[in-house]
């Protein structure tokens, strides 16, 4: 199966216009569409993310009687939080028979159009759920019939977000992932920590080929991780999304301003290069834990020494 193009990152709420304006005012994403579509259960709203070319977020909310977002909510405590991951494909076709082969069986779609299924292994039950679509149509969540949003102005500093850099997605056995993903849909490992750099974790990067959005692998080692404690909750599922900002103390002051706080910060220098990373809980994002980053020159805070040697 081939994936050329990251499209959006899609996250649920029950509170569509809270959220927008959540994602506008500290996340200085740009409202680009809107629609609401009854007849398939979802009304949404779909932003640009600043300095990532062609890649959106996606808010959806229920709309109509019979609702599978409300559904999903319903069936999460009403959570809100990330949805799934929306990529194009060049034959959905034969990315279906792809998937089926490897025993996944996509769990809904419209045919001709788009799909939805984890791409993890389903031995290990449900991960990261996947959008996937032919080129060009974006009818899968109702967007291909809507209103242009009325783009409103900025409600003081954001946080200077100039990429989507990659999502998360914990699972026991980085390897193991890394391999069924690389048979899967090709993606490329480009980037991993030594098994004993950090006490209760280790991870891997893979590059999707076609896109500039990475995906990384974290599991847990040694006592008490709390990879672990999330894997026990959630099982395969995305554990964060990161976004790289141009201005760290601009995008620490835009948190402040915004009553947003932040934890978990590392700093460090690499080759001589400042780089720094942080935290925002879900709780101050609509139900996405998000990390941001910052380096003073291009790839110091993702070490090009840690790429893996070839086989």
């Amino acid at each position: 199966m081939r994936i050329y193009r990251i499209d959006h990152i899609g996250q649920v709420t029950s509170d569509l216009e809270s959220q927008v304006e959540l994602l506008e005012r500290l996340f200085g994403f740009r409202p680009i569409r809107s629609w609401d579509d009854p007849a398939g259960g979802c009304r949404g709203v779909r932003l640009a993310v600043p300095g990532s070319w062609g890649h959106a977020w996606e808010v959806l909310a229920p709309s109509g009687d019979d609702s599978p977002i409300q559904a999903y909510l319903d069936d999460h405590g009403g959570r809100p939080g990330l949805h799934h991951v929306a990529a194009e494909v060049p034959d959905l076709e034969a990315a279906r028979s792809a998937l089926e082969s490897r025993g996944i069986k996509p769990t809904g779609g419209v045919p001709g159009r788009w799909i939805e299924a984890s791409l993890s292994p389903p031995e290990r039950g449900p991960g990261v759920l996947f959008r996937l679509r032919g080129p060009g149509n974006l009818g899968m969540c109702g967007d291909d019939a809507s209103d242009a949003a009325v783009a409103r102005s900025a409600l003081g500093p954001s946080l200077g977000i100039v990429a989507l850099d990659h999502v998360c997605q914990a699972f026991p056995d980085r390897d193991e992932l890394a391999r069924w993903y690389a048979d899967l849909a090709g993606f490329v490992q480009v980037w991993r920590t030594p098994e004993d750099e950090h006490p209760d974790m280790a991870d891997l990067v893979l590059n999707i080929p076609g896109s500039s959005v990475c995906w990384e692998v974290i599991m847990p080692r040694g006592e008490d991780s709390f990879i672990e404690r999330f894997w026990d909750r959630n099982g395969a599922a995305a554990h964060h999304v990161t976004f790289e900002v141009a201005d760290w103390d601009a995008a620490m002051e835009a948190c402040a301003h915004h009553d947003t706080p932040t934890f978990g910060e590392n700093e460090g220098s690499t080759d001589g290069a400042a780089w720094r990373d942080t935290f925002i809980h879900p709780k101050h994002t609509g139900g996405v834990l998000v990390q941001l980053f910052w380096e003073e020159r291009p790839g110091v805070w993702v070490r090009s020494d840690k790429i893996p040697p070839d086989a």
